[in-house]
């Protein structure tokens, strides 16, 4: 019963992740034209990198799995290329400086945990073992 609930757990914390990730960029994507007095909408910057950086943590914690994280990824990535790269009838959602700036930190905001952590266990010193404790030598049979 208590692995069912876990995998069950697991399954809805992968489900929400994905849907997270695909709602956070289509938000993103959406905004990103919008000028606010006349200025661009920067404050999406910041904001893509941090609810990047959340839904990398979220998708680990919540599937339990070191690759958790591309559930989330997968979704927001394939959402801001099209949305940077148009459609064929000209429509551009996030096709600016703007957009570009928010696909690149958002991009960070979910790979450069995954390479910290990756470079954290392949550059990691081995463990300290101790050394053999090396004993006096005992007075064998031909000894005065």
């Amino acid at each position: 019963m208590r692995l069912l609930l876990d995998s069950a757990l697991r399954a809805i914390g992968a489900l929400l992740a994905i849907v997270l990730g695909t709602a956070s960029a289509v938000l993103e994507a959406v905004f990103t034209p919008y000028r606010i007095a006349g200025w661009p909408a920067v404050w999406l910057v910041p904001t893509a990198l941090v609810v990047s950086l959340f839904l990398s943590w979220f998708a680990r914690a919540a599937t339990g799995l070191a690759w958790g994280w591309w559930l989330a990824a997968v979704p927001w990535f394939l959402v801001m290329i099209f949305a940077v790269g148009g459609t064929q009838e000209g429509d551009q959602i996030a096709a600016s400086w703007l957009g570009l700036l928010v696909l690149a930190t958002g991009g960070i905001g979910f790979v450069g945990p995954a390479a910290y952590r990756a470079g954290k266990r392949t550059t990691a010193p081995p463990s300290r073992t101790t050394a053999p404790q090396l004993a006096a030598p005992q007075p064998g049979p031909s000894a005065p």
